[in-house]
């Protein structure tokens, strides 16, 4: 029984200490570093023909030279098709009438002689912008302006809130033919 169970120790100890022990990664020069780890993948990679094949023998071909002396191959079909799509996004930007932009919030209150007075300054110093004047009860709100971008908004801010000190530029959606105008 001795004997038996210092048997059953040895192969227990045999198996823990194999299990323990590193194990090597594969390679050609058997070098156990990760570093030096490499493995030929060329079995697993996808294979492609050399000749381009077209889709129907009628589909005329174009070729164009790279620099380099190459010649690469282009269907007429997929110009064709590029230009149909690039022809329906120009058409589509030209129906486009709004977008999003910034206007500058110049007054923010209740009393109606204030914000008039808001408005009379923009058009006696600005005439080249637009105003909008909101009323939700019992607030009026008057922005001015059309800018697609936050510079151009920028330019004319630095001038309004020296008399409005409250004035912010908001994003909103705006007109684009206005704000093409306002330069």
């Amino acid at each position: 029984m001795k004997i038996f169970s210092k048997v059953i120790l040895c192969i227990c100890l045999s198996i823990i200490v194999g299990a323990c022990s590193r194990s090597s990664t594969p390679s050609k020069n058997n070098n156990t570093g990760i570093g030096n780890y490499e493995e030929d993948l060329s079995d697993v990679r996808v294979k492609y023909d050399s000749k381009p094949v077209a889709a129907s023998p009628s589909e005329k071909v174009s070729t164009k030279e790279k620099t380099s002396g190459i010649a690469v191959q282009f269907p007429q079909q997929v110009n064709s098709q590029v230009d149909i799509v690039l022809d329906s996004i120009a058409e589509r930007n030209k129906n486009a009438r709004f977008s999003t932009g910034y206007r500058i919030q110049i007054y923010v209150g209740n009393d109606r002689r204030d914000v008039d007075e808001a408005k009379v300054f923009i058009y006696q110093n600005f005439p080249e912008l637009n105003t909008y004047l909101t009323f939700s009860q019992p607030t009026y709100k008057l922005k001015a302006g059309d800018f697609s971008s936050r510079l151009d908004a920028e330019r004319y801010y630095s001038s309004i809130k020296h008399r409005y000190s409250m004035a912010m530029v908001v994003s909103e959606r705006i007109d684009i033919k206005k704000s093409l105008q306002t330069k």
